[in-house]
């Protein structure tokens, strides 16, 4: 019964935090405190909060997700405290609240559905607005409704006062105290949203000043709050913070100055406030052309989940660092084994100008050359008649296979391209794979192709002096078109004897590369199937201590190392045929999963002896709070938060071991983090034994005893 009352405390916080884009139940205790400093005031917004979940839930609505239940309740919890501001406290009082509040979930559901169909924007609080002002117009009809009498009892004392008025007024309460608290909760949790607040804020309120608005509108009229809720939703909210946004927030704090002195000239014959109308208007007008157009330099919309902006931003420069660009088409090899890259991207001979995004494949013998004997016939070449596969999933769109392979030395300019098979794939991308050995080619026109499958040999028709062959990304289905930048996914690439593992990149001239093959026994060590814990005995230093990992999967196939007995912590994980990767870590800094996060990165599922490979994962949630404020607010200007990283994975009769060192002195207020980890695994059982060391002390040992 306790764990149930304190989820339903957590969810009812969070409901406060969200109506400041937040998520945090700390900043929501804070915002729930600001509140309770009228009383009626915050009782009137519990109720109306509590009245929307339990309508909402009643009608079946908060079932899929959670998290509309934060929607509904928020949408409660602003007309409750708008009642509490605007009304006396009383029996009919509260009769009305009830019922604005049923009304409001219906208002919002259906207003959800048209805005998202309509305009594919946020709904923001319109439903809030509305209710409250038909509940404000109902209220001259009923005459057991009164109307409150609002007076300030501290005087203004200049800007920063009025600041603190808009802050408390996002939970209508308009007082520097309140409004004390609601900055507290703000830096609390983020402290980029505080900053666009100020902003969004000092702009409007330096708009509606030096264009001769009345201060009064800012103190009595709750306008400012609308600087606030603007600056933060442009700013950082549903667009990536970056210096372009923070113009953008000042931008929007100053279009809400403007709006919201129209908004009050409208409403002045109906005797109705603004409320949070000029920030809707604002917002909508600003991201509709952001987030559809987004031509705008700098400019990019948040996808996915609807965090921080300091969470927002990292979750991008975190992937933009260790994943392909989601814009920049990927593929594997086109063949098997090891071969030499002997032209790349703008090659010294043919690809250049249009054609500059090539790569030409050749193999080489163990003296350095790509043919056996004395190289002066087609079966000396160690290319020649080698496999060619699907790059990835496609249809055939042109085959040419009649073209005879040229003598040694010599070349067919006519039909410079050869033996060929064109892919198309998803989008208008298209593939070429060129200088194919005549009636090789085992796919026809209209065919569907799976990435690996064969589709034809290594010749040297067309423009080919030898054998090799030419892949290139192009934009149409011409044979010969320009060229498209791609890269290459999940290759190994040999550097003096030593295999470097690369999870996509673009190999350059002279460089010997290989296609990874998947070993099944490491694949099965890191597979983490639904509901798999993980008990660890932990020594660290005189400390020792026990921590359990369950390992979760959501209904979106997410999937998460939770820990379910230690201090609370969770890392997101993904894992597919040829690698698995650790996305994310939240929790505090001194965890065990924290440093399984650190050193199991990437790690892919190789069946070499022995590779390496380098990462650069975020440290930001395991570095000392003043390390972190700094990495955050330098995040939209300079890369910081991460710890370049080089791994190690090397194999045995028993199973592999996965070593780490890490360049924790690069990284500001990661000194006491480990600069070498390794984890050990058994076939069959997964991870077994996790050391961290730093300068060659051991920090921490871990031993699965489950």
């Amino acid at each position: 019964m306790s764990q149930r009352l304190l989820s339903a405390a957590r969810g009812v916080l969070e409901t406060y935090a969200q109506v400041l884009f937040l998520k945090s139940p700390w900043a929501g205790l804070c915002f729930f405190a600001a509140t309770v400093i009228a009383p009626d005031r915050g009782a009137a917004g519990l109720l109306g909060l509590l009245v929307c979940i339990a309508t909402a839930r009643g009608l079946g609505l908060s079932v899929a997700r959670s998290a509309d239940e934060t929607f509904f309740g928020a949408t409660g919890l602003l007309v409750g405290l708008a009642f509490g501001l605007f009304f006396r406290p009383g029996p009919a009082t509260y009769v009305a609240l009830v019922l604005a509040c049923m009304l409001g979930v219906g208002v919002a559901l259906a207003l959800r559905g048209i805005v998202d169909r309509t305009l594919a924007l946020p709904i923001l609080s319109l439903p809030f607005v509305l209710v409250t002002w038909l509940a404000l117009l109902a209220a001259r009809r009923f005459g057991g409704i009164e109307p409150a009498t609002f007076s300030s009892v501290i005087p203004d004392t200049g800007m920063g006062s009025i600041y603190l008025r808009s802050l408390g007024a996002c939970f209508w309460q308009p007082e520097p105290l309140p409004g004390a608290l609601v900055l507290g909760g703000l830096l609390l949790a983020s402290r980029w949203t505080a900053a666009l607040t100020a902003l969004g804020f000092a702009a409007g309120f330096a708009v509606y000043v030096r264009l001769g608005g009345p201060l009064d509108d800012l103190r009595y009229h709750l306008v400012g709050f609308n600087f606030v809720l603007a600056g933060v939703a442009v700013g950082g909210v549903w667009l990536l913070l970056s210096p372009t946004t923070l113009v953008l927030s000042a931008v929007a704090g100053a279009l809400a100055a403007m709006v919201s002195a129209a908004t009050l000239a409208l409403l002045k014959p109906w005797a109705l406030p603004v409320l949070a109308f000029p920030f809707i208007a604002v917002t909508w007008a600003m991201l509709h052309p952001l987030l559809h157009f987004p031509y705008a330099r700098g400019v990019r919309p948040v996808r996915g989940r609807i965090e921080t902006p300091e969470e927002n931003l990292a979750r991008v420069v975190q992937a933009q660092r260790r994943y392909p660009d989601p814009t920049v088409p990927v593929f594997f090899l086109p063949v098997m084994g090891t071969w030499r890259i002997t032209q790349g991207h703008d090659g010294d001979r043919t690809h250049q100008g249009a054609w500059r995004h090539a790569w030409d494949f050749e193999v080489v013998g163990e003296d350095d050359r790509p043919f056996r004997g004395d190289g002066t016939a087609l079966t000396d070449f160690h290319a020649y008649r080698a496999p060619v596969v699907a790059p990835a999933a496609g249809r055939v769109v042109r085959v040419v296979n009649h073209l005879d392979d040229n003598p040694i030395g010599e070349v067919d300019t006519v039909n410079n391209w050869g033996n060929l098979v064109l892919l198309w794939h998803a989008g208008e991308v298209y593939t070429a794979l060129c200088h194919l050995q005549k009636e090789s080619i085992t796919v026809v026109e209209g065919e569907l192709v799976t990435v690996g499958q064969p589709l034809g040999r290594v010749g040297n028709s067309g423009r080919s002096p030898l054998p090799h062959l030419h892949f290139q990304v192009q934009r149409s289905a011409e044979i010969g078109a320009p060229t498209l930048y791609g890269e290459l996914l999940h290759y190994v690439t040999h550097e003096h004897k030593n295999q470097r593992y690369v999870t996509y990149g673009v190999p350059t001239q002279g460089q010997d590369i290989a296609s990874v093959s998947v070993d099944a026994a490491v694949r099965q060590a890191l597979t983490l199937s639904p509901g798999r814990r993980f008990h660890w005995h932990v020594r660290a230093g005189k400390r020792t201590f026990d921590e359990v990992w369950e390992s979760h999967i959501d209904a979106l196939g997410t999937r998460e190392l939770v820990v379910v007995e230690g201090q609370p912590a969770r890392a997101a994980i993904h894992s597919d045929e040829r690698y698995t990767t650790v996305l994310d870590y939240r929790g505090p800094r001194h965890t065990l999963l924290g440093t399984f996060y650190l050193a199991m990165g990437r790690v892919p599922h190789l069946d070499t002896r022995e590779v390496t490979w380098v990462d650069s994962p975020a440290v930001t949630a395991l570095v000392a709070w003043p390390a972190r404020i700094l990495a955050e607010l330098l995040m939209p200007f300079t890369s910081a938060g991460a710890v370049p990283t080089s791994t190690r994975l090397q194999r045995d009769e028993r199973g592999f071991t996965v070593e780490t060192a890490l360049e924790t002195q690069r990284v500001v207020g990661a000194g006491h983090l480990p600069d070498r980890i390794t984890v050990a695994h058994l076939h069959g059982e997964g991870a077994s034994r996790i050391q961290a060391f730093r300068a060659g002390k051991l920090l921490m040992e871990a031993i699965r005893c489950d």
